[in-house]
């Protein structure tokens, strides 16, 4: 115990000054701490991989936001928070590790380009879509094998995730149509899990495979960071039996930490730190009536549902009984064969996707056009991003091709309001 007061309180002198609940700010501390490889003589920091992607939670997820996709016209560059997800290979695992610790082979290197697109819109206007080609360089493991599936991702913004937490199961459940009895052509099923046994509503990740914070954050440090926690108490990582010096390796399991590398107390510290996060823009509801009567018109708002309220929570008055403004029902909808990447997880199958939250997409309005949206940063605009949707979503992207161009700018102005 005294160990981990004492590790504790040494990453205060760094924090800033100014208020701040300590515990929050000692999780924003870990959420940035550079995890080392281990051993070291205290155990406090070390563990890292020995296979990795990122040293810290923060590498990944700058100041909580969104990561970006590697830019193919800069050499070596790796982007930001960008993943290669895995179907799951025998000797691979669930993810390419791009980094190791020293002795160690990294598993790969991303490879990605671009083919160019044309859409033509039915008043003439055109818009330029870039189509990802994505390969994996530098296996040093041996070649993948032949049915494993690769899907980009690149970190989502991990901002508002407090309040989503707390939207009650009855009130997502309320917008699931899994068999379109509505006729609509949306048929949003909930991502049932069951990571420790038990069935959970999934509502976090690319396909709603966490059901909670707490479970998002530990798999993270599992396949992204490659340390141990409760939920996740193997030291490798996602190192797989085929890899045996990994998982023969010293790891920075320890007695006086559970014998994990990141104890139950770090672990809750950071998914503290992150529930107090606030989503970009605030928390106040549209003002743009025009924009919104737009979103709704063309089908946009049937799976980006514009408001929740969140349950009642004493222990956390400040998430308890609040009406949000995520612009989605966190549910899982077949967009369609060019968003899809093959790889189930859960109940959610190759051409699924959860609704992505549009909170927050007010920080980003003046950088549209060098944006990186969707799971694998691929659309460059708010115009592209809603290009790029098929399946449950064509009705509405065809709506909203044809808006008249002003009607369209108009919509997309909302978005980006937001």
């Amino acid at each position: 115990m005294k160990a981990r007061l004492a590790f504790l309180l040494a990453l205060l002198p760094a924090l800033p000054a100014a208020g701040g609940d300590l515990d929050v700010r000692i999780g924003e501390k870990l959420f940035r701490r550079m995890w080392v490889s281990a051993p070291t003589v205290t155990h406090a920091n070390d563990g890292l991989g020995p296979l990795y992607d990122a040293r810290s939670c923060a590498a990944c997820h700058p100041a909580a936001r969104q990561g970006r996709p590697p830019d193919p016209e800069t050499s070596d560059d790796r982007g930001v928070g960008y993943a290669l997800k895995l179907s799951g290979d025998p000797v691979y695992g669930r993810q390419i590790q791009t980094n190791a610790v020293l002795g160690f082979a990294i598993e790969g290197k991303p490879s990605l380009s671009y083919r160019e697109e044309t859409v033509r819109f039915p008043d003439g206007d055109t818009a330029t879509l870039r189509r990802p080609l994505v390969t994996v360089t530098d296996l040093n493991y041996g070649p993948l094998a032949e049915a494993t599936a690769i899907s980009a991702r690149i970190a989502p913004s991990v901002r508002g995730m407090g309040l989503l937490e707390r939207i009650p199961e009855a009130d997502i459940l309320s917008g699931a149509d899994p068999e379109d009895r509505d006729g609509d052509g949306i048929a949003g099923r909930p991502n049932w899990v069951a990571p420790e046994g038990t069935r959970q509503l999934g509502r976090f990740g690319w396909k709603a495979v966490h059901p909670t914070l707490h479970r998002q954050n530990s798999e993270a440090f599992s396949l992204d960071i490659g340390m141990s926690t409760p939920a996740y108490p193997e030291p490798w990582g996602d190192c797989t039996p085929a890899q045996t010096e990994c998982r023969n390796a010293p790891h920075g399991d320890s007695p006086q930490y559970e014998g994990l590398e990141i104890p139950s107390t770090v672990i809750g510290l950071i998914d503290g730190y992150l529930r107090t996060l606030s989503p970009d823009g605030g928390l106040e509801a549209p003002r743009d009536t025009a924009g919104s009567a737009l979103f709704a018109a063309t089908g946009c708002a049937s799976c980006h549902r514009p408001s929740f309220t969140t349950a009642e929570d004493a222990a956390h008055p400040v998430l308890s009984r609040r009406t949000i403004f995520p612009y989605s029902d966190l549910l899982l909808h077949d967009l369609g064969e060019d968003l899809a990447d093959g790889v189930a997880m859960g109940e959610a199958r190759g051409r699924d996707w959860r609704t992505t939250p549009l909170w927050g997409m007010k920080r980003l309005a003046e950088s549209d056009g060098r944006l990186a949206l969707l799971h694998d940063g691929r659309a460059r605009s708010v115009t592209e991003a809603i290009l790029w949707h098929g399946g449950e979503a064509d009705r509405a992207r065809g709506a909203f091709m044809a808006l008249p161009r002003g009607d369209r700018e108009t919509l997309v102005r909302f978005v980006l309001g937001l």
